[in-house]
């Protein structure tokens, strides 16, 4: 009998913590597809600040902050400002008035929107990496991503329409409040709806805050709509709560990671430009580069495109790493496997190989037709 026949030969670690995973997405976060993809969608949030600010003047401020606020670089902030006991919630909506409101609607839609493309293609990327270790390609991923931009963009306004149909009856409730004293004493003797409306209400914005992204993980994964990525959301935080708030802290730590990467990477590529012009033109020609009318705005845009890098990294590592904590929170309430996700219609499927050998090990000939024709 073997003498080593109960060693141990290995430990299978992703097996014993699934969530080493997640380090995966610090990685992801620097494919060059992933790069290209975060910093256009990047590109696409600034311009959008830039029409609004054309727009709507200073009311963009108050539309603009909401829709800052819960980008994909503010959102662990607003994690932290919630469990510090702060409220989060005024900085997602904006001051009620109309220029603000409307700001914010157009800030709204256009993140979401971009949300949808960018961040549905970095979605599927990171997901078919998870699950199946597959290559997504850039034209196959926003491919998905235009194809699912219906499900991506609906998944998280309908939470909103929720929110906003509540408000309504706070509203009439303010309106009549606004009348006097008197008629506050009237709603006050039914102020019980109203703070039944706001527990409605925070029971929808609490978890849509804290899980939208895991809509997007639920969409790249399933390829489903809108409607199940909303159920599987408030679904997987609210039923593990602890399991969601030790990813998120995994996560924390490896975007903590990537950021340090990146920003050592920008800023010392940052200061080889400097210093390599510097050299070459001289301190005095430098001023007058940069003080100049045309050549100044020229290379402070190259100098800017450098500094995108960190946003543009912090942006596909977010939906890289919601990618799999979406895997790790379907693992643990609905107990499927982490290779397990639907392909679209046009993923190549392999087949299985030939069969080239008999039973026998020996090579399998194809029988002759003249064969056949003479036992026929």
């Amino acid at each position: 009998m073997s003498e080593d026949r109960g060693l141990l030969r290995g430990i299978s670690w992703h097996e014993c913590f699934p969530w080493l995973i997640l380090f995966r997405a610090t990685l992801i976060g620097f494919y060059l597809r992933v790069l290209l993809l975060a910093y256009l969608g990047v590109c696409v949030l600034a311009i959008g600040q830039w029409i609004g600010l054309s727009l709507f003047g200073s009311w963009a401020a108050e539309g603009a902050g909401p829709a800052v606020a819960a980008s994909p670089t503010n959102f662990l902030d607003i994690v932290r400002e919630g469990l510090s006991g702060e409220n989060p919630f005024g900085q997602i909506f904006p001051y009620p008035t109309f220029g603000g409101l409307v700001a914010f609607l157009f800030y709204s839609l256009w993140y979401i929107a971009t949300f949808a493309i960018f961040g549905g293609a970095i979605s599927r990327i990171a997901a078919m990496e998870f699950a199946v270790n597959d290559r997504c390609g850039l034209k196959g991923a926003l491919a998905h991503s235009l194809r699912k931009f219906i499900s991506y963009f609906l998944s998280p306004i309908f939470p909103m329409v929720g929110v906003t149909m509540l408000m309504v009856i706070l509203l009439v409730f303010g309106l009549i409040n606004w009348l006097g004293p008197w008629a506050a004493v009237v709603t006050g003797i039914f102020g019980f709806i109203a703070v039944f409306v706001s527990l409605g209400i925070g029971m929808l914005v609490v978890p849509f805050i804290l899980g939208w992204p895991l809509m997007w993980g639920a969409i790249s994964t399933e390829c489903s709509d809108h409607f199940d990525a909303l159920s599987r959301c408030y679904a997987y935080v609210t039923q593990r709560p602890f399991h969601y708030l030790l990813y998120l802290m995994v996560a924390f730590f490896g975007g903590s990671v990537g950021f340090f990467a990146i920003s050592l990477l920008v800023g010392t590529s940052l200061a080889a430009l400097s210093t390599g012009l510097l050299w070459g033109q001289g301190m005095d020609q430098t001023e007058a580069i940069f003080t100049h009318s045309v050549a100044g705005p020229i290379w402070r845009f190259w100098y800017h495109a450098v500094e995108r890098l960190v946003p543009a990294y912090m942006f596909g590592y977010f939906f890289a790493v919601f990618a799999g904590i979406y895997l790790l929170l379907r693992r643990d309430v609905d107990q499927a496997e982490i290779d397990e996700i639907v392909l679209d219609e046009d993923q190549p499927r392999f087949a299985m190989p030939a069969l080239n050998k008999d039973l026998g090990g020996d090579e399998a000939k194809p029988e002759d037709d003249s064969t056949e024709n003479d036992t026929n």
